[in-house]
């Protein structure tokens, strides 16, 4: 079970690194040279997860947001980390996972519609809180609720056929149906788990 926990956290954490990186492309326009350096701290904090350096991955992050301070996707990988280690580390999960809330609420402050126009950001938090729910032993459905609400808070987002940003044109039904199945997954494992 732990084994399938572990690789299920690696799984998303992967799947939000890409959506992170494609949301990243796609809302913000053309950093300048200095931001784009200021950026490879992504791959510094999956290096030091990957090596199971989990405080210097997590300095890392917040190193970074010296310098934009209001970077929600920084949060969120800040949050990912302590869900990775919350994985591994059982003795010491809900500290973990409580370090993981703070960092996920914290994203979520600073979210915006107009950054944000398909909740790209949104998804990533509601999977986080899936992933606490999955691993929490007492606070499943609060954490089921957080993801659910977030689901659905962002499906008047993915209206339409398609958004254009910066000129360019995306397609809304990949996002419309990513996002409906995980809305039906969550659901399910919130009956499962006996929330009401």
């Amino acid at each position: 079970m732990t084994k399938r926990i572990v690789s299920l956290l690696w799984r998303a954490t992967a799947v939000v690194i890409v959506i992170a990186v494609i949301a990243a492309l796609a809302i913000r326009s053309i950093r300048t040279s200095a931001q784009v350096e200021d950026h490879d701290f992504g791959s510094k904090m999956v290096k030091y997860v990957k090596e199971g350096r989990f405080d210097e991955a997590v300095q890392v992050g917040l190193q970074s947001l010296q310098n934009q301070p209001d970077d929600e996707i920084v949060y969120q990988q800040i949050a990912d980390v302590y869900l990775i280690r919350a994985g591994k580390d059982a003795g010491q999960r809900q500290q973990w996972l409580s370090k993981a809330v703070f960092y996920i609420e914290k994203s979520l402050s600073l979210n915006s519609k107009d950054r944000d126009a398909a909740g790209v950001h949104v998804l990533q938090d509601a999977r986080s809180f899936e992933t606490i729910a999955d691993l929490s032993m007492d606070s499943r459905c609060i954490y089921y609720d957080r993801a659910k609400k977030l689901l659905e808070g962002r499906t008047p987002l993915l209206q339409g056929d398609h958004l254009v940003l910066d000129g360019k044109t995306f397609p809304l039904a990949p996002l419309r149906e990513e996002n409906a199945r995980r809305l039906n997954e969550v659901q399910a494992k919130r009956t499962k788990a006996g929330c009401k």
